[in-house]
């Protein structure tokens, strides 16, 4: 936090401030002896946090993943690991896009929890070659090769079990309502009925980039009256202004966890709409 600060411009690429982390991994709430994997894990945070979440159960080692382009970042994200008390955890060092590491018979592996804040509107992510990925994470489409934002939100779906696992992933906003390539695959993104919850977060809470971000959290094991519905959260309001910057502080995090909860409507907060409706909207 303390080099983010320091180098606003572009800490962004290492640093999720610790409440956004921690809110993507109660919308996961992964449990000991589940996998967990980040396939863009910069310094390690959301790894920690996870591990610290399931409260250093011995039963997570072994079951931490983590991938990072950048070699030195994968190296301190290794030595983070170490230092937060994780035992038999694997970081490796690697183009996710281009190249995941982890495999199982030459299939994507699978996890039973992956989160991450991959780099937004990422330029010259290998657009080409992931038209004809051998993975098969194209699922719904190749978004252009001047936004990777889709082509990680499809390889993290592709890296869910297929039974019962679950995404949590900040994207910029725009990945809500961009057209073209974009619209095509989220179009199909919505009516596959994985998206459980979308929430707006608050302009100015990441550093170094005015980029308003969003929260998705999909989920292969939906609960039976949550099926066909997506809970909308306007967390753009919920949030602690300070001198340089907006924060979502404890309190902040625990008042969006709680709309996502109880799962209702709330005016002005929370929406619960269907696919159908999302689908009519043109959404």
């Amino acid at each position: 936090k303390k080099f983010a600060d320091l180098s606003k411009k572009n800490a962004g690429e290492f640093y999720t401030p610790r409440s956004i982390v921690k809110l993507l991994i109660m919308l996961m709430a992964p449990k000991a002896g589940e996998t967990v994997y980040d396939p863009a894990c910069g310094t390690g945070g959301m790894l920690i946090e996870a591990i610290r979440y399931m409260h250093d159960d011995k039963l997570t080692y072994g079951k931490i993943y983590g991938q990072e382009k950048n070699l030195a970042t994968s190296a301190i994200a290794r030595m983070n690991l170490f230092l937060h008390g994780a035992r038999d955890f694997k970081v490796t060092q690697g183009d996710t896009l281009r190249s995941p590491n982890y495999l199982e018979r030459g299939s994507l592996q699978t996890f039973d929890c992956v989160v991450a804040n991959p780099p937004f509107s990422l330029k010259n992510w290998g657009a080409e070659q992931f038209s004809s990925d051998i993975y098969g994470r194209n699922i719904w489409g190749c978004p252009t090769d001047s936004n990777g934002d889709f082509a990680w939100l499809q390889h993290m779906i592709k890296s869910m079990k297929p039974m019962d696992g679950k995404v949590a992933v900040v994207l910029p906003q725009g990945v809500l309502f961009h057209s073209g390539k974009e619209g095509d695959i989220r179009e199909q993104l919505i009516k596959s009925d994985l998206i459980e919850a979308v929430v707006a977060l608050a302009g100015g809470v990441f550093y170094g980039t005015g980029v308003s971000a969003c929260i998705l959290f999909l989920n292969n094991q939906k609960r039976p009256e949550h099926k066909g519905k997506v809970c909308l959260i306007d967390a753009t309001n919920i949030y602690t202004p300070k001198r340089a910057q907006n924060v979502m502080e404890e309190k902040d995090i625990n008042e969006v966890f709680k709309l996502y909860q109880e799962y209702k409507d709330v005016i002005e907060k929370c929406k619960i709409v269907s696919i159908a409706d999302l689908d009519a909207a043109g959404n």
